[in-house]
């Protein structure tokens, strides 16, 4: 298969370059942001091969491709100046409001991710199952590394989740992958142990794990991207290398953890699961079930 080409033809089908405000994809779908989807001609984009089908959800030009989806979209990036800007996803039809903007930057935050996801989970349960047949020792070397290899992922996930959301959101991933990092750091997990009452420059602190940390994240790249494209307006050119990111950390690590997180506890303990339970375990288990995927993405199942 020529990706190149299909490439091509599918830009030219979407009005060509100029028609595209933004691209990403997810595990299945090409999906742009398009200046005037009537330009767009969608029979003509269903008949390629590879092509399963065309979906205009959300403000999005979605091209359902399957499992070569990678393959298209590295072809079309390597040939083409498609911008994956998050500024540029206002798209001139206004079409997309606000509940759009979140679930596009949730998604685009967590589709880059999905394969070590998918490959940890996979192997997380292959160790599960190699340790119940007693096929490994669980106290072992072996299993130890296996082990690590699965978790790592999960456990380091807050750093992974600063650096694609930062991505996303058109800014430096490196700052948002270390303002993660600083709250998995063991000067700042030492304080869980701690017994006295914390304070940061005078104000309360409630010091919690960050480990598997994905909401609060998500909240604090979102005000990290604006601070930073401030930042590059208000501060000399000759001094942004080094003042930018540092203004950026010694703003966003404290406003996470006095903030963002302590509202992300807010949000996983207000959603009442002890009160629902007492009201009707099976009203809640119903509830609960189709509201859970939605739990997972924001972190706070």
């Amino acid at each position: 298969m020529n990706y190149d080409n299909l490439g091509k033809e599918i830009i030219d089908l979407v009005g060509g370059e100029n028609n595209i405000s933004s691209l990403e994809h997810c595990a299945t779908r090409l999906r742009f942001v398009l200046k005037d989807t009537d330009q767009a001609d969608n029979s003509k984009i269903n008949e390629l091969p590879k092509v399963l089908q065309v979906v205009e959800q959300g403000g999005q030009f979605q091209i359902v491709i399957g499992n070569d989806v990678a393959n298209v979209y590295d072809a079309i990036v390597k040939n083409y100046s498609i911008g994956q800007t998050y500024a540029k996803e206002e798209n001139e039809s206004g079409k997309r409001n606000i509940i759009n903007i979140i679930f596009s930057y949730i998604s685009g935050t967590f589709s880059p991710l999905l394969p070590a996801l998918a490959g940890s989970g996979m192997l997380k349960a292959l160790v599960e199952i190699l340790k119940s047949l007693n096929w490994i020792n669980d106290k072992g070397a072996t299993f130890a590394i296996l082990n690590a290899t699965s978790n790592a992922v999960f456990y380091f996930l807050p750093i992974f989740i600063g650096m694609s959301a930062s991505k996303k959101l058109n800014v430096n991933p490196y700052i948002g992958g270390v303002i993660a990092a600083s709250l998995l750091e063991p000067s700042f997990t030492n304080l869980l142990k701690s017994e006295e009452n914390l304070t940061f420059i005078g104000l309360p602190l409630v010091v919690t794990d960050f480990a598997s940390t994905v909401f609060s994240l998500l909240i604090a790249i979102a005000i990290y991207a604006p601070l930073e494209r401030l930042l590059k307006r208000w501060v000399p050119k000759v001094l942004q290398l080094f003042l930018v990111p540092m203004l950026s950390l010694i703003i966003m690590v404290p406003l996470t953890v006095l903030v963002f997180d302590p509202f992300s506890e807010y949000v996983s303990s207000g959603i009442g699961i002890d009160y629902m339970l007492g009201f009707s375990r099976i009203l809640t288990g119903i509830i609960i079930a189709s509201f859970w995927p939605f739990l997972v993405v924001l972190g706070v199942h």
